[in-house]
């Protein structure tokens, strides 16, 4: 994106003097802009080197839309999957239980607690849509489960539908990782 606003700048004529402040702004946040891609590549980098020789690193490529920088994040996020004794004490820890409101014939829709993790909730968010974007080359359990929710509902918000394949994907990460298995579609799509 930097590279791609220099080379447009270089292209472009200006409207302002070549010493105009305006101009010198603009140099410097394209600058900044480099400078901040580079730490974050580089924080990235030191993630993935950190997370290589961890098990649950390839147990969690291979879930068809989980990359390196996903799988990594998941970790720093996360940690050791192992401490939650169930998927459920791992829903509380990211904040996706469901909130139950009931006071006498009154029974409130059910929302997300929103308690846990922030940043795990975001970063599982996202990844529900990378699982759905490659379902169409690499086929996935929890794409088939969202499509099949999305189908079967008249809701328009895709939200309820994404927080439930987060739940499956909850359910499966800690199954693979505690057996150390890789993901496999074929065994998956019988269950």
């Amino acid at each position: 994106l930097t590279e791609k606003l220099i080379s447009l700048a270089k292209q472009s004529y200006c409207a302002v003097k070549k010493d105009s402040p305006m101009l010198e702004q603009a140099r410097y946040y394209a600058q900044e802009l480099q400078r901040l891609s580079d730490c974050r590549q580089a924080a990235l980098d030191e993630m993935k080197s950190l997370a290589e020789f961890l098990p649950e690193y390839d147990i969690l490529l291979s879930i068809p839309g989980i990359a390196e920088t996903t799988a990594t994040s998941i970790i720093g996020e996360l940690g050791d999957i192992r401490r939650f004794k169930t998927a459920n004490q791992l829903n509380a820890f990211i904040g996706i239980d469901l909130r139950h409101y009931e006071s006498g014939d009154y029974l409130a829709k059910e929302h997300i607690t929103k308690r846990g993790n922030p940043y795990a909730r975001k970063i599982l968010f996202r990844c529900i849509y990378n699982i759905i974007s490659t379902s169409r080359t690499n086929p996935c359990h929890i794409a088939d489960f969202y499509k099949k929710r999305k189908k079967q509902s008249q809701a328009t918000s895709t939200k309820p539908h994404v927080i439930a394949s987060m739940h499956r994907l909850i359910r499966t990460i800690p199954y693979l990782i505690t057996h150390n298995k890789l993901y496999d579609y074929n065994i998956t799509k019988n269950q």
